[in-house]
């Protein structure tokens, strides 16, 4: 019902279905092939799938201050079966995932919010990023996703049959941000057709 509620939202802010469902494939699979470095749980996940979902909401009103838009809208309206306090995750998870980061030490942390949220917060916005970059053209160029976790990097290998160019120069800024939450790199590799 969550999830349904999210995808309502979404449509109602003219977000892009198929682009929201890629986004939140891609989340899924690193989430998951993550789980013993950010120790998170099926809520988290949850979480992660709905700011996938709501990730582009704020193009509704604005596309120069999206993420910004985007935490309002979010924030504005009630999510079934959400928190407050889980919400306000989704919320800045989906903010961030447009605009830099605000860093503890620097900022404090957004109003009202105990230091686990944060953390929270932090690591679905790593994974939210790359999974962003990894579907930047908004052309749902990757067919099959898979990721494993070797040797301090994140190797996500990818079917598809377009070019991937695009999607490898973006990728390093979300993977710097990513290295930094979590320690390891993503790494981008094209399995071979057979």
């Amino acid at each position: 019902d969550i999830v349904a509620c999210a995808r309502n939202i979404s449509k109602r802010f003219l977000g892009s279905k198929r682009r929201g469902e890629t986004l939140e494939h891609i989340c899924v699979t690193i989430f998951d092939s993550c789980k013993r470095l950010h120790g998170l749980g099926k809520r988290e996940r949850l979480l992660l799938r709905i700011a996938a979902l709501l990730h582009d909401c704020g193009k509704y009103i604005s596309m120069v201050n999206l993420g910004e838009c985007s935490y309002q809208i979010v924030m504005a309206t009630e999510i079934i079966g959400l928190s407050h306090r889980e919400r306000e995750i989704v919320a800045n998870v989906v903010r961030y995932n447009h605009q830099p980061f605000a860093y503890y030490e620097w900022h404090g942390a957004p109003t009202g919010m105990d230091s686990a949220s944060y953390l929270t917060i932090a690591k679905l916005t790593a994974i939210m990023r790359v999974a962003n970059m990894l579907d930047r053209s908004h052309k749902q160029k990757i067919e099959e996703i898979s990721t494993a976790v070797k040797d301090q990097e994140l190797i996500m290998r990818v079917t598809s049959k377009a070019d991937l160019t695009l999607e490898k120069a973006l990728l390093t800024e979300a993977a710097d941000f990513f290295e930094e939450i979590f320690s390891i790199r993503p790494v981008l590799k094209r399995k071979k057709q057979k």
